[in-house]
């Protein structure tokens, strides 16, 4: 038995929409799970497991419809599905409202529930969340039955305020697999057949790595599983390290040379290291270096220590450089902005 286990597809949501390429990131969510669909065709697979937050939030009908009009082209793929924390069921959505196809299953309820595919000697279960959160944990007693079938759980959560997991419970309750979502950065489990598939595209600017889904195949000999790639654009750290010379359009020329300029990579920048007490970068002329999301500067001002001693040797700045110039990494980062403030209180 072939499958396909996503999650987190949050589909109407807009990544980087303050930016020039916002409208092409909110197209790529859509786009990126269209490609899923197609790969469950052009491959057969058998079962399309998809762990919550399909949709960005809670969709109204003509989502719902285009979502049919999608799984429509894979008929020949049970398709099961659970609501996560932000696309959470409530009466009358349109979710409950319009049906989606024969062969696609909305595990609706809120307690732990399942489906039979006796074709596929496989059953799965899971549950819908009908709010934004969920604090109850999963609870560590539950186990697959022993009953020869396949059996996979869904679940969709894993920190406090939604569905607190055990993975130790988890990985032996006897599940063939466990197909997790809600946390977007992929994760896959060495003991156990479970994993977080994570999103299949970055969804905030925190999003760095490797985005995709997990393929798999439940056999008499066991599971396997992979994580497969398939984001169009990718969040990548970098770090500049300044120095007191340096300026913004420096850190700008540098930036043109270190960035690798391929449209589907988007760049957090952090500013390290010491810049002359005077300066403010401007993170506007920084980012005309690329697609950079955002700038972080945890620079700190660069003092001329001996001269300000001689400078304040009868009032408090000299005896604030004495009590922390000596100590750590961090007292000396304290004593940079410390002074930055008394030197400049209106700063």
């Amino acid at each position: 038995m072939k499958y396909i286990h996503t999650a987190d597809i949050h589909l109407g949501a807009s990544p980087d929409r303050d930016r020039p390429w916002g409208d092409s990131r909110r197209l790529a969510v859509y786009q990126t799970f269209e490609a899923i669909i197609n790969t469950a065709r052009n491959e057969k697979t058998d079962l399309l497991l998809i762990a919550g937050d399909l949709f960005h939030r809670p969709p109204v009908m003509r989502e719902v419809r285009e979502l049919a009009s999608l799984f429509s082209r894979i008929p020949d793929t049970q398709i099961v599905l659970t609501a996560g924390n932000h696309d959470h069921l409530y009466p009358g959505c349109a979710m409950l409202s319009m049906p989606l196809g024969d062969h696609v299953h909305l595990l609706d309820a809120q307690a732990l529930s399942s489906i039979t595919f006796p074709a596929l000697h496989t059953v799965v279960h899971g549950f819908s969340y009908h709010q934004a959160e969920h604090p109850a944990p999963f609870p560590a007693t539950v186990t697959a039955p022993d009953d020869g079938m396949h059996h996979i759980l869904m679940l969709h959560g894993g920190d406090a305020d939604h569905l607190p997991l055990s993975f130790d419970a988890l990985a032996s309750a006897g599940f063939d697999y466990v197909a997790l979502g809600h946390i977007h950065q992929p994760r896959l489990f060495e003991k156990c057949a479970m994993a977080y598939c994570g999103s299949p595209e970055p969804m905030d600017r925190s999003d760095t790595g490797k985005r995709g889904y997990i393929k798999g195949s439940i056999t008499s000999s066991g599971t396997e599983f992979r994580f497969v790639p398939s984001a169009s654009g990718e969040y990548r750290q970098v770090t500049i390290t300044v120095n007191p010379s340096s300026t913004s359009a420096q850190i700008t020329d540098t930036l043109r040379e270190k960035l690798d300029h391929n449209e589907r990579y988007f760049y957090r920048i952090t500013l390290a290291g010491e810049r002359a007490p005077d300066i403010r970068f401007d993170p506007e002329i920084i980012m005309m270096a690329g697609q950079i999301v955002d700038i972080t500067d945890n620079t700190i001002p660069a003092f001329d220590l001996d001269r300000l001693r001689e400078e304040h040797s009868h009032d408090l700045i000299s005896h604030y450089i004495e009590k922390l110039s000596g100590g750590s990494a961090l007292e000396r980062k304290a004593l940079s902005y410390g002074l930055a403030a008394l030197l400049d209180p209106g700063n």
